[in-house]
């Protein structure tokens, strides 16, 4: 293939968006769509260079084009990590090493959080794109060989892929997002344009040159397109109808190139440079920000305060940037790959350990307990893989108790439930009753399923009470008659666990700051707690005994005052609201109470 500039100037633009978006500018909140045009590009380029009659030489050089530097941006952000950050973000930088190193990030990511939450700190999660593209070279032989074999069977895996992508953005967004299979069709669009719409990867005539230079007019319009990444629907998240836009884009300029006009004017040979550097762009941009920005206890900070920082981040990152291409991926290509070379991926495993041992030597065991409240938490809702496996499913069984167990009860409610589950399930295990959690984590409210779905739900799986339990803010937004009167009519009776008491600040940041600082601990009594619940207290006053049991949490927490720690020093809150599974252990008694009540 010859040299294109105009895949160069694409590049450039897209490594442009991404970078913007994560710098925080407004405007270029759809600047994460820069990546769907960077999978088009790949597969396009993936076909025209793999042979298959010499699969290794491809290999080799996807290797030394792809990991030199790539194994350099994580050992210089576990450096990085390991000299400014506290062990709670450092415990979290090294696990998204280890997933690095095996080339699985987007797995790793996608059995955490979205790509769009904030609340994790993961300067590594650009490598998600990295992984996705290395897993599908792994494919590319079986893409291949049936291509070879029945040409049809690409229309059925693009169509398949595409399929069940749009489909589970309904369910589960970041399953769309971050995994493999449900990204190949992206790939394929450029595989198609390589095999059909070009010769060895050349423009086939500069006819419909106009029409890439539309193409490269939406692929700049980007930021006009209005997509929220955490909502549901084909129409408004991500991988979606924009992302499918994007692409097409992509593909016609891949396919018709654009006019010489746009192709040699000023602005496109400074993308033709940055589009030579994206790779390196890409992967030193995004820790280099989040790293500048860090602030303990914070999750990912993505938006610089003042423009000062702004400035420093932008030259930090073509510093860096500039002596990644130079010194590492440049020099990369010409690498030589052996067996030796097996012991860059094996020195960094060793240097991750070493990294998680560090704070065991430099802090007291209290302090490791703070710096552990973000991981004493269950696994979320029902499972990494449950949604998954069961996409339609309403709720799911969180007890090893037999599902046809005399009394089944169902759990419903946001976050703040998911976070009592495990001592929930485990009191109800004690009592032979089985329980089920509803999989949405917003049952009843806005975005969530309603309340006849989950009485439906509760019917068809036995159970005979609701046990709702949501934060205090969201319980407010609940219709609590609607649910009585819609369980009342299936024979199901509901029950309400209270809010727990909640804060202000951040429980595990301040326990820190009173140890190393001396600031003084946030303190809240049972007061504080009625006053701040006394409209739902007010509310729950309609409510007969029999029409609704209210099992109170406020005196497991609190007598002259709250607790925020339990008596071993363990945070009870991973954040300023969330129960950890040592604070959830502290409501085992309640939870006694209401199996013994059944």
């Amino acid at each position: 293939m010859n040299y294109r500039k105009d895949i160069q100037i694409m590049r450039g633009i897209a490594v442009l968006l991404v970078v913007l978006y994560h710098l925080g500018f407004s405007g270029f909140q759809s600047g994460f769509l820069g990546v769907d045009a960077f999978f088009v590009i790949s597969g396009f380029l993936m076909t025209v260079l793999y042979n298959h009659n010499n699969k290794s030489e491809f290999y080799v050089r996807r290797c030394r084009r792809l990991l030199p530097a790539y194994f350099a941006t994580i050992f210089l952000t576990l450096v990085a990590a390991a000299a400014i950050t506290l062990p709670n973000e450092l415990y979290q930088v090294v696990e998204q090493s280890v997933y690095g190193i095996f080339l699985c990030s987007n797995i790793g990511f996608w059995m955490h959080n979205s790509y769009f939450s904030k609340s994790e700190f993961n300067p590594l999660l650009h490598l998600w794109s990295i992984g996705v593209e290395i897993q599908y070279y792994l494919i590319i032989p079986m893409i291949y060989w049936a291509f070879r074999k029945l040409r049809i069977s690409l229309v059925g895996l693009m169509a398949g892929s595409m399929g069940v992508c749009f489909y589970l953005l309904e369910i589960s967004t970041k399953t769309s997002f971050f995994l493999m299979p449900l990204r190949i069709w992206e790939f394929l669009i450029g595989f198609v344009i390589a095999k059909y719409f070009s010769e060895a990867g050349n423009i086939k005539s500069e006819r419909f040159n106009k029409f890439g230079g539309v193409a490269l007019a939406v692929l700049v319009a980007i930021p006009a397109m209005k997509v929220d990444g955490e909502s549901l629907g084909f129409m408004s998240s991500q991988p979606g109808l924009h992302a499918l836009i994007v692409c097409v884009a992509t593909a016609t300029v891949l396919a018709c190139g654009i006019p010489k006009l746009i192709l040699n004017s000023k602005l496109a040979a400074s993308l033709e440079i940055l589009g030579k550097y994206s790779y390196s762009v890409y992967l030193a941009h995004f820790p280099i920000i989040v790293l500048y920005l860090y602030k303990p206890f914070s999750g990912t900070i993505l938006k610089p305060n003042s423009w000062g920082d702004t400035v420093v981040l932008v030259l930090l990152i073509t510093v860096f940037s500039i002596a990644i291409y130079r010194c590492v991926e440049n020099p990369g290509r010409n690498l030589k790959i052996s067996i030796k070379k097996i012991y860059i991926p094996l020195g960094l495993l060793v240097i991750c350990a070493l990294v998680s041992f560090l704070p065991r030597t430099m802090y007291s065991s209290s302090e490791l307990a703070i710096f552990e409240a973000g991981v004493d938490q269950a696994e979320y809702r029902c499972g990494k893989f449950f949604r998954i496996l069961h996409p339609t499913a309403l709720s799911c069984a969180i007890t090893k108790t037999p599902t046809s167990a005399e009394k089944v009860v169902m759990l419903v409610g946001n976050s703040h439930a998911d976070s009592i589950k495990a001592s929930f399930a485990k009191s109800a295990e004690r009592h032979g009753v089985a329980v089920y959690l509803t999989v949405a984590n917003r049952p009843f409210l806005e975005g969530g399923p309603n309340v006849e779905k989950i009485v439906a739900e509760a019917k068809k799986k036995g159970v005979s009470e609701i046990v709702l339990h949501f934060s205090p803010h969201e319980i407010r937004n609940v219709e609590i008659e609607q649910v009585i009167n819609v369980a009342n009519q299936s024979n199901i009776s509901v029950s309400l666990i209270m809010p727990v008491p909640v804060y202000e600040e951040h429980i595990p940041e301040a326990l820190w700051k009173n140890i190393s600082g001396g600031v003084e601990l946030p303190i809240r009594t049972s007061l504080d707690y009625n006053e701040f619940n006394r409209k739902l207290i007010s509310q729950l006053k309609s409510f007969t005994a029999k029409q609704l049991r209210v099992y109170e949490t406020v005196n497991y927490f609190c007598e002259d005052s709250c607790s925020i720690f339990d008596s071993s020093g363990k945070p009870i809150y991973f954040d300023s609201e969330h129960l950890t599974l040592s604070g959830a252990v502290l409501l085992e008694p309640l939870f006694d109470v209401i199996f013994e009540s059944k």
